[in-house]
Order: C-alpha cells, then sequence, then structure tokens
C-alpha cells in the first residue's frame, strides 16, 4: 500500500488533525478551553486534546485488525490487511503534524525528547513497515499501546482544568492509568522484545532484527523512566508533602535535607 494511496492517507491525517486543531483554535465552545491556557500556551492544550483524539482512533482500530485478523498474532513478520496500513498511515500523519506544530509553537529545545521519539522511533520504524509491508503486527501493537494514552493525556487534562489529585474523577482516571501503563507499555512492550522479537528471530532479516530490538528496547527504558516519574509525582511526592503538614516549618526542612 505503500502508493500513492498510503501517501494520500498520510496527507489526509495530517489535514484532518491540523483542521481539529483549527476547530479547537476557532471555538471556544462546545468545548471549554482552560483559562490558565488561553493565551499562547494554548497550543499546549490542543496537543493533549489531538493526542487523545489519535489514541481513541488508533488503539482501538488496532483491536479490530487484530481480533478480526488473529494471525497477526501467529504471523507476525508477514501478515498485512489493507486497515491495518491504513492504521499505521493516521498514526504517521499525525506524527508528521504533531512534529510540526511542536516546533512551530514550543520550539526545538523545549520539545526534542518527544521529537526524538516521534522522527527516530515511530516515524523511521512505521515508515520501513510500510515501505516492506513486513513487521504490521508489530505496529498495530504499538498501536494498542496508544490505550494508555488516553488516560496518561486524560491525566494532564485533568490538571490542566484545575482538577486536584484528590478529585474523585482523578483518582478513578489515576487507577486506569496506571493499571494500561504496566499492562500495555511495561508488560506489553516487555513480551514484544523478549518473546515476539526473539520467536520471529528466523524470519526476519539480521538487520531488522537489530533495528527492531533497540527501538523497542529504547522504548521500554524510556516508559520505565516515564512510569518512576508518574508515581513520584503522584504519591511519593503526595505522601513527602502529607507528612510534612504535621510538621513545623523547621522539622520540614531537617526532613528534607535528611532526603536529599
Amino acid at each position: 500500500m505503500y502508493d500513492i494511496v498510503g501517501t494520500g492517507t498520510v496527507l489526509t491525517s495530517c489535514v484532518a488533525f491540523w483542521l481539529f486543531n483549527k476547530f479547537l483554535d476557532d471555538n471556544s465552545e462546545p468545548v471549554k478551553v482552560p483559562e490558565k491556557y488561553s493565551g499562547y500556551t494554548k497550543c499546549k492544550w490542543r496537543n493533549v486534546m489531538g493526542s487523545i483524539l489519535h489514541a481513541v482512533l488508533v488503539s482501538m482500530v488496532g483491536y479490530y485488525c487484530v481480533f478480526r485478523s488473529p494471525e497477526y498474532m501467529s504471523e507476525r513478520v508477514t501478515t498485512h490487511t489493507t486497515l491495518g496500513e491504513v492504521n499505521i498511515c493516521i498514526t504517521i500523519g499525525y506524527l508528521v503534524y504533531d512534529a510540526f506544530d511542536l516546533i512551530r509553537f514550543q520550539g526545538v529545545y523545549s520539545t526534542w525528547p518527544i521529537l526524538t521519539h516521534h522522527c527516530c522511533l515511530y516515524l523511521l520504524g512505521f515508515g520501513c513497515i510500510m515501505y516492506h509491508q513486513q513487521l504490521v503486527a508489530y505496529a498495530l501493537m504499538g498501536s494498542m499501546i496508544e490505550t494508555n494514552s488516553i488516560f496518561l493525556h486524560g491525566r494532564q487534562l485533568l490538571l490542566m482544568y484545575g482538577f486536584s489529585k484528590d478529585s474523585l474523577i482523578y483518582k478513578i482516571n489515576n487507577a486506569f492509568n496506571i493499571f494500561t501503563y504496566i499492562t500495555f507499555r511495561l508488560i506489553g512492550g516487555s513480551i514484544m522484545l523478549l518473546v515476539f522479537l526473539p520467536a520471529d528471530y528466523d524470519k526476519m532479516s539480521s538487520f531488522w532484527f537489530v533495528v527492531f530490538t533497540l527501538a523497542i528496547l529504547t522504548l521500554v527504558v524510556i516508559n520505565v523512566i516515564l512510569f518512576y516519574r508518574l508515581i513520584r509525582s503522584d504519591f511519593i511526592a503526595k505522601d513527602y508533602r502529607s507528612s510534612n503538614i504535621m510538621l513545623s516549618p523547621k522539622q520540614a526542612e531537617k526532613t528534607a535535607i535528611k532526603e536529599t
């Protein structure tokens, strides 16, 4: 499908996400912009909204593809369907537009980790998958991992709207976020790295085996680091602040010095 149809799908995806962002820019209703992000920083709110839309779309299509074509899980290297490839093209289009939007409004310096993630891992990896029409199953598994992004970006959106971390809706989202993060990003990524790739070693070239092993390993390491930051922000730091409420200012200062 890596022809005019695939290219057209990528371009259509880019335009669709641009129109979605333009709609958010030009309309304060029915989606109300958080007051803190109503100015120039509105691009950060738009970026989160676009990320949630992309995560919902590609994860649902990914599930549908795998359940409709179970051979994706047994013949992971050679199996490919039109809908599966369309799903990859949608993601490529989103990443191209998102990279452009980040550079335009937030600059390269402040967003280079995300840009590196987009360009090196997904754009390069998904682009190679589309060109060779192989390993589509791995891209679809990556799409299903986006299930967690719904709750991960949902957490960020709740904070933007001023919801307290002690609010019920934040706690519910947080529970789903932790569960899906562990299930999809950590366990799912580890299964891809330690089970599926070694099992498919004889079915792919050594070059692609090394490329995908390094790519998935990088994602797993990044996800472990981000998971630690998430736990520290929502649980460790919260418990630390709660414990210091019972201390005098001088005692709290001594405690902080001991922990550093």
